[in-house]
């Protein structure tokens, strides 16, 4: 049987343990909420920072390119023209190969006039551009000034043409006669007529002319005894003419004026 006051006791002591376990409760929760704390920090300091968004300050992209559209006229700055040549070493009487190509590098296809007149290698004594320097040949010279030769040419398509030159000079309108050329270094281009700024690269060559073989001697005779001369071998002719026929070295001619013993006698 219990007393009155143990019985009051009991509900005192009943509500001290709640209270230390509610005590309790808020310590965890309280370390719970701090580790969830130091963790967003340091997950804060660790996580890499995002790149700025770039900003184009173009408002709509470009608008795409169709390589099958109609095609324009080629610009400038699409074409690409070249020149190579078999020999940069020139004689006379070898012709010399050029090699002429004609390249789009645009992005679309385009037309463009090239005919033989159109699309020329020129040829200079002494360097391309230089005050100094002669014209002496063209492909445009003696091409004929009527052809019409269109292309039509895509992206990244080659154009290629050979051209040849005799090692000769000419002038517009191909006339005939033109002076031989001299010993020296010549330079060689294309240029494209219809668009203006349109050329190749430069291709150096050196002309060079061959000694001239040795003539024969003057007497005409390829060997033998120079010291004869013909004038010793006509007077030895002479001498041997005026030789007597006879073999005893009497004069025939006396020998035959000379009166017989028998023309005293008369019949």
């Amino acid at each position: 049987m219990v007393s009155a006051p143990e019985e009051a006791e009991r509900p005192q002591d009943h509500d001290a343990e709640r209270a230390s376990a509610g005590r309790r409760r808020l310590g965890r929760v309280a370390v719970v909420l701090a580790v969830l704390a130091f963790g967003g920090v340091g997950v804060a300091l660790t996580w890499p920072e995002t790149d700025a968004p770039i900003v184009s300050d173009k408002a709509n992209p470009p608008n795409p390119v169709d390589p099958n559209a109609a095609a324009a006229p080629c610009e400038p700055g699409d074409l690409d023209v070249g020149l190579a040549a078999d020999r940069l070493t020139v004689t006379p009487g070898v012709p010399v190969g050029f090699t002429v190509s004609l390249r789009n590098e645009g992005p679309v296809q385009c037309l463009v006039e090239a005919p033989a007149h159109g699309l020329a290698v020129t040829v200079y004594q002494g360097e391309v551009g230089e005050p100094t320097a002669e014209r002496v040949w063209s492909s445009a010279d003696c091409a004929d000034q009527e052809e019409e030769r269109l292309l039509l040419l895509g992206p990244d398509d080659v154009d290629t043409t050979d051209v040849s030159w005799s090692d000769s000079r000419s002038v517009p309108g191909c006339e005939a006669g033109q002076p031989r050329l001299t010993a020296g270094e010549y330079t060689a281009q294309v240029t494209l007529a219809d668009i203006e700024g349109v050329s190749s690269d430069v291709v150096r060559m050196t002309y060079t002319v061959p000694e001239p073989s040795g003539s024969p001697s003057p007497s005409g005779s390829p060997s033998g005894d120079s010291s004869a001369s013909p004038s010793a071998d006509a007077s030895d002719d002479a001498e041997a003419s005026a030789e007597p026929d006879g073999t005893d070295g009497t004069d025939g001619t006396d020998a035959a004026n000379e009166p017989s013993g028998d023309s005293d006698k008369k019949p």
